[in-house]
């Protein structure tokens, strides 16, 4: 389904709009020859029909968004799709066949996943059709704009690399690790004062339906659900992930590793979406998991939670029990709309209170390849969870990719990993650009797993133990080469 422009103006959206006006009303409207815009959406919900256990469901769409933006001598394109990541496969095809189309060079194109972990799987071949589908009808959207830059505070997300007080390392929230509270917005406004596209970037996990039976978009779903509905359909809202691979939703809903006490059918009060009080909240706990392993306490064999057991393991939710599960479902998703609502209305504030808006942006893309060692763990075979050591050996080199988008004075650095918080504020704190934003999981994917920060080296967290990066060469890596590609582009 692609979105479309409605024939009336509701009540709300009038005040919506008298809320812009104030932004442009100092300035000329965006001029002939100048910066243009346009951004389109296409749905890639799965088929039903498909599924094979008749309980799952489809809580919202899922889709593919995208802005086309040019100055007159160059182009860019701005990607996101709601899936958990996208392979090298997906992303080539996709910039090949839709850069012959559209003329934009395939250096300034930034396709990134939201990363949500209920996406239901990905058909490459139709979300790289989709995405060039998109881009497509963004392109012949083009219409005078602006753009405008700018950042606010949410604390929605916290560290999950936890030392517990057992002095065990569990995934669980830890309020004094590291976090990136910004939520970075990129706007692009039509001459209307209405938004074309808004660009939202925040580090944080969309795990709230993980394992559950539910495809979903999650709280960037719900982000940019928000958004797109305030302009009813005139505005198309992307949300990116920032450094995010040590980040969670900060209050305690962490992926439901196992519905098995559901499937089960055991008692209802096991089915719960917060951590019984004194009980073993802090590892972990899961919105539709019981107590016991699958909230993250280690079995007695130490191995721990194994996502390929327990999606194998899932089974269609008794009638019996589908009224507990609905109501968890139901709780559960309040929470995904409460995080999107906050983001999606925060962005739409910067946008009316905290941007300055230019209609002349020059565009430049570029990228950088660079290796780092690479390390196998002794334990492949039979992989432990966390809390182990496993011990390595050399392994083959891991390839990186940090690219760099610039569009006017806001500089999107993208990575294609998942990365570590302190990754992404170094980045930031290096680039010679005060408008950097660092965009992860996007355009492909990097033989790293996590990319884990100089200081998390010694953790003992399934992210650190699981990546394939040798400590001590990739943080460098993507920081130095992140900072050189923002000096590039500023040079004649």
């Amino acid at each position: 389904m692609n979105t479309c422009s409605l024939p009336r103006v509701r009540p709300w959206l009038a005040i919506a709009l008298l809320a812009f006006a104030p932004i442009l009303a100092s300035a000329q409207a965006p001029a002939a020859g100048g910066l243009r815009a346009g951004a389109a959406k296409v749905d890639i919900s799965p088929d039903p029909a498909t599924f094979a256990i008749a309980t799952d469901t489809i809580r919202d769409p899922l889709y593919v968004r995208a802005i086309y933006v040019e100055n007159g001598q160059a182009s860019a394109v701005i990607v996101s799709v709601d899936v958990g990541g996208l392979s090298d496969e997906i992303v080539n095809a996709a910039i090949a066949e839709s850069s012959a189309a559209t003329g934009c060079p395939p250096a300034n194109y930034l396709i990134s996943a939201t990363h949500t972990h209920s996406s239901g799987g990905t058909q490459a071949e139709r979300t790289a059709a989709a995405i060039v589908s998109a881009v497509n009808e963004a392109k012949s959207r083009l219409a005078p704009a602006r753009i405008g830059y700018g950042t606010a505070q949410l604390d929605l997300n916290v560290n999950r690399d936890l030392y517990n007080a057992q002095q065990e390392w569990r995934q669980g929230p830890n309020p004094q690790g590291v976090s990136d509270k910004t939520l970075a917005v990129v706007g692009f406004v039509g001459a209307d004062g209405v938004p074309i596209a808004v660009y939202m970037n925040y580090g944080m996990h969309p795990i709230n339906f993980y394992q559950s039976g539910v495809v979903s978009a999650d709280f960037p779903g719900e982000a940019s659900r928000n958004v797109e509905e305030l302009f009813e359909g005139r505005t198309v809202a992307l949300f990116s992930q920032a450094a995010s691979g040590d980040q969670n939703p900060r209050l305690g809903y962490s992926p439901p590793y196992s519905t098995g006490a559901v499937r089960r059918g055991q008692p209802a009060p096991l089915i719960t979406v917060a951590p019984p009080i004194g009980g073993n909240g802090g590892t972990g706990a899961g919105a539709l998991a019981p107590t016991g392993a699958a909230r993250g306490a280690q079995p007695a064999a130490g191995r721990g939670f194994n996502p390929a057991t327990a999606a194998a393991e899932r089974t269609e939710i008794p009638a019996n029990l589908q009224e507990d599960y609905q109501k968890v479902l139901g709780r559960v998703g309040d929470y995904a709309t409460m995080l999107g609502q906050m983001i999606g209305t925060t962005a739409v504030r910067v946008m009316r209170e905290d941007m300055e808006w230019a209609d002349d942006a020059p565009i430049w893309g570029g990228f950088e390849r660079f290796s780092v060692p690479g390390r196998i763990r002794n334990d492949a075979a039979d992989p432990a969870r966390e809390n182990v050591f496993p011990g390595y050996s050399d392994g083959p080199d891991v390839n990186i990719r940090v690219g760099l988008l610039r569009i006017g004075e806001v500089h999107f650095v993208s990575v294609n990993a998942e990365i570590y918080t302190d990754i992404g504020l170094a980045v930031k704190s290096a680039s010679p650009a005060s408008k950097t934003l660092v965009v992860s999981l996007a355009n492909g994917r990097a033989n790293s797993g996590y990319i884990y920060s100089d200081n998390a080296y010694h953790h003992l967290t399934f992210q650190v133990i699981g990546s394939r990066v040798q400590p001590g060469f990739a943080e460098a890596g993507i920081v130095s080469h992140a900072a050189d590609l923002v000096r590039r582009s500023t040079r004649p």
